[in-house]
């Protein structure tokens, strides 16, 4: 990774943070739900996230949207680690240790690594105000009573024109990406969970991407959350 890039990752996780209010040492008052979204690539999940961030945000309390290489580091920082811990009660920490020791018990390769982004994750949950981009959210956050979890899937086809247009690639070369990142993607969860991210029984909302556009998922989540009464009266 480059330097820059390594400083503009450093600038982002730092205002991601703030807007949680994580570092601060002071107590969230208000319960707040937490939104994972996973997807099959090609579809639109960094659109969705964006615009629930948009949606859900005040400005008291704004969202923060969480992806995949923000998560992995952040994990790799031992005092933004340290943060995350001290920003949740102490019989919070004891129940996220147990709970992530207990899914990672069959010792994976890098389980290291990977239980500090599973920490990551799991605290971002018991924040909330977090939109979770990838990186197993939905199994990682599971039976926390305020999260929902959200599967994005499309036909073949429709992914193929997407990536093949965003990416200007061939047709035949954005198939290629395509089962190549599923693909690892999915053998990357269940090598630490051994769970299969594609499962619909982690997800509360399964959406066809090429049924529903994102601003159209957006609306739906939204509406998902208030009939469970999971936003709070802020």
């Amino acid at each position: 990774m480059q330097p820059n890039l390594y400083h503009k990752i450093d600038r982002d996780i730092a205002a991601q943070l703030k807007m949680l209010g994580i570092g601060e040492r002071r107590e969230q008052k208000i319960k707040f739900p937490g939104i994972t979204i996973s997807r099959e690539f090609g579809c639109e999940g960094t659109p969705l996230a964006r615009l629930l961030v948009e949606k859900l945000s005040t400005d008291e309390y704004p969202w923060v949207l969480f992806h995949k290489e923000l998560i992995t580091e952040m994990s790799e920082k031992d005092d933004i680690q340290r943060d995350l811990i001290e920003s949740i009660s102490e019989s919070h920490r004891g129940q996220v240790h147990q709970y992530i020791e207990h899914l990672l018990a069959h010792k994976p390769t890098n389980v290291e690594l990977y239980k500090k982004i599973a920490e990551t994750l799991r605290i971002l949950g018991e924040r909330g105000r977090s939109v979770i981009m990838g990186s197993g959210g939905a199994i990682i956050t599971a039976g926390l009573p305020l999260m929902l979890h959200i599967r994005l899937q499309a036909p073949l086809v429709f992914r193929i024109d997407r990536v093949s247009k965003l990416l200007n690639v061939s047709p035949s070369e954005a198939r290629e990406r395509i089962m190549a990142y599923d693909n690892k993607r999915e053998e990357f969860i269940y090598e630490f969970t051994h769970k299969d991210v594609r499962s619909p029984y982690h997800y509360h909302l399964i959406f066809d991407n090429s049924k529903f556009d994102a601003a159209q998922i957006a609306e739906l989540v939204c509406q998902a959350l208030k009939l469970r009464n999971m936003l709070p009266n802020q």
